[in-house]
């Protein structure tokens, strides 16, 4: 759900810039306060993983493109704030070297997937734990509101750009929504049967690598 340039209201690009940056600002004051030396190399492996899995992507509506995310197992392998920061890295990267997302776009591609997606992530496999759901149930609903959420988000502000120009950015939300939100639905499925699938691996074979973020015995067998 890269954003590239010149589709979004520079309004609602500033928007996004102001929303993303204190956010991305506070993970990082967060993992230099405390972050284990050893989770550093993890963070760059996760990382490359991650970076891989987001390049395979297809056009969705008029500029937009659908591909996974990788929110939820950033968040469910190295916290909150570990995923937000893995995700920055990954989006910026992509920027800067691949194009992939515009520059002045980079704002609201950060707010989407390095922070509404690792922020729903979050709130789902919080809201499971809390709740009496049977529990094999929360990193896969974790993965699928990540993406479906965000995708939504996206779709708004797709709409709100078209609506505060008049037409001349953005998309009409009778188109954004609706291709955002049905595309990314059946995406989400992915994202849920992977992330679950790398998750129940590592708790078998390297639990040791889930101590970050979901501890073992957290883990939906």
């Amino acid at each position: 759900m890269h954003i590239p340039d010149g589709l979004m209201d520079p309004v609602v690009v500033i928007m996004g810039w102001a929303l993303a940056l204190p956010v991305i600002a506070l993970a990082i004051y967060k993992l230099n306060r405390s972050v284990d030396e050893r989770m550093v190399p993890f963070m760059a492996i996760l990382a490359a993983g991650i970076f891989v899995a987001q390049m395979l992507n297809f056009p969705v509506g008029g500029g937009t493109t659908g591909h996974l995310i990788g929110a939820a197992l950033a968040v469910v392998l190295l916290g909150l704030y570990g995923g937000i920061l893995v995700m920055t890295t990954i989006l910026v990267i992509q920027c800067l070297i691949f194009g992939d997302g515009g520059l002045t776009a980079l704002g609201l591609n950060l707010l989407n997937m390095a922070v509404v997606a690792p922020l729903v992530a979050y709130g789902g496999l919080r809201l499971l734990k809390m709740g009496t759901t049977e529990k094999g149930l929360t990193v896969p609903f974790a993965a699928w509101t990540s993406v479906f959420v965000t995708a939504l988000f996206c779709g708004v502000q797709l709409g709100l750009s078209y609506t505060l120009s008049g037409g001349a950015f953005g998309i009409d939300w009778a188109i954004s929504l609706p291709a955002m939100g049905i595309y990314h639905a059946f995406i989400a499925f992915g994202e849920a049967i992977i992330t679950t699938g790398v998750v129940l691996f590592l708790s078998k074979v390297a639990p040791e690598t889930l101590e970050f973020g979901m501890h073992p015995q957290e883990v939906p067998v």
